[in-house]
């Protein structure tokens, strides 16, 4: 008889195989990924539809996050690993998610996902944009070779160091610090915030999901400074290839944002040659200090929408006025990881 039933590390033979038959599920072949951001904490579970053969015919998983709204708190569902192998599975599964949170939260899905969330009414809130330094080359359709090399050696010859960053700062960042730390603390939160939206964990959630001792992921945390007070922190994913801003918070929008380019900075100093970076900001304040230090916003915004079972949601609907962060939900976690996977992964 199917059945939905929640994954514990005894069901990853299973998980497995059925993740093996979709081509965008890589991630969930990964037992160490897998194992703790599904199975590591009461945040994050990971549903499995099991049919009546007690194969895998689908799977969801759903990050329970804390969300500032004012003076208000929210919990989301932050959907991923949202697959069917079987007519009928994504039903159950699209049900039990929302089940769990008083709403359901993705920021970036598939095209498919968000074919269902329209036809479920869900709410979209534009404005939230993506920014890149040193944006990756990636060929176009039917791009000539002679085009696509002469495209690559322009973009090549265009990166921007992330030192030359700190020049372009605004006048405030002189004031400023960071200082890297090896551990979260309570001293680390904001004791007071501007935003209007605003993703809040606890020291012990910032420790189970952005773990600076991880095997398959680099986290690194820079608390930010203001004089000798605490103004913030920083949590940034370091990969070889770029460094993506996974979380951040401060009592300033402008300060943080010029914290979050110290940290970066900081980051990247023993970088041989110019990194990627990329970040997510809606807030007019933060932006400019963005733009000012060659980030570039990507043509198309990532989707971000809000959908419940229980009615309308009491969120603003201006962005401008939210802290977001592109390392939310499993945004920033997904294959390849730096680490080879365990035995049994494959």
């Amino acid at each position: 008889m199917a059945q939905l039933v929640q994954y514990t590390p005894e069901h990853f033979g299973l998980l497995r195989r059925a993740a093996e038959q979709v081509a965008q599920a890589t991630s969930l072949l990964h037992r160490p990924f897998v194992d703790h951001y599904y199975a590591a904490s009461e945040w994050c579970s990971l549903h499995l539809f099991l049919a009546d053969d007690g194969t895998v015919a689908g799977t969801v998983g759903v990050e329970r996050m804390p969300l500032a709204c004012g003076d208000d708190a929210l919990t989301v569902g932050f959907g991923s690993s949202f697959y069917t192998l079987q007519p009928g599975a994504g039903g159950y599964l699209f049900m039990q998610w929302l089940k769990t949170c008083p709403a359901g939260l993705v920021f970036g899905g598939s095209a498919d996902t968000h074919r269902i969330l329209r036809q479920q009414q869900w709410t979209y809130y534009p404005g939230v944009k993506l920014y890149h330094l040193n944006q990756a080359y990636e060929p176009r359709p039917g791009e000539p070779v002679w085009r696509r090399l002469a495209r690559r050696a322009v973009l090549a010859a265009r990166r921007t160091s992330l030192a030359e960053c700190a020049a372009r700062l605004p006048a405030e960042a002189a004031r400023l610090a960071v200082v890297e730390e090896r551990a979260y603390t309570d001293d680390l939160l904001p004791d007071r915030s501007p935003f209007s939206l605003r993703f809040a964990p606890g020291v012990d959630y910032l420790r189970w999901r952005y773990g600076l001792d991880l095997p398959f992921v680099r986290y690194r945390l820079f608390r930010i400074l203001d004089g000798d007070a605490t103004a913030g922190y920083v949590v940034l994913n370091d990969r070889p290839d770029r460094l993506v801003v996974a979380h951040a918070d401060g009592i300033a929008p402008s300060a943080l944002a010029c914290g979050v380019l110290l940290s970066l900075v900081d980051a990247s100093r023993d970088d041989e040659r110019p990194r990627a970076a990329t970040l997510a900001c809606s807030h007019p304040a933060m932006q400019p200090v963005y733009e000012r230090s060659r980030f570039r916003a990507a043509a198309a915004e990532r989707p971000f929408a809000l959908g419940s079972l229980r009615g309308k949601i009491a969120v603003p609907a201006d962005t401008s006025g939210w802290l977001v962060n592109l390392g939310w939900g499993d945004n920033d976690l997904r294959a390849p990881f730096l680490d080879p996977p365990a035995e049994g992964s494959h």
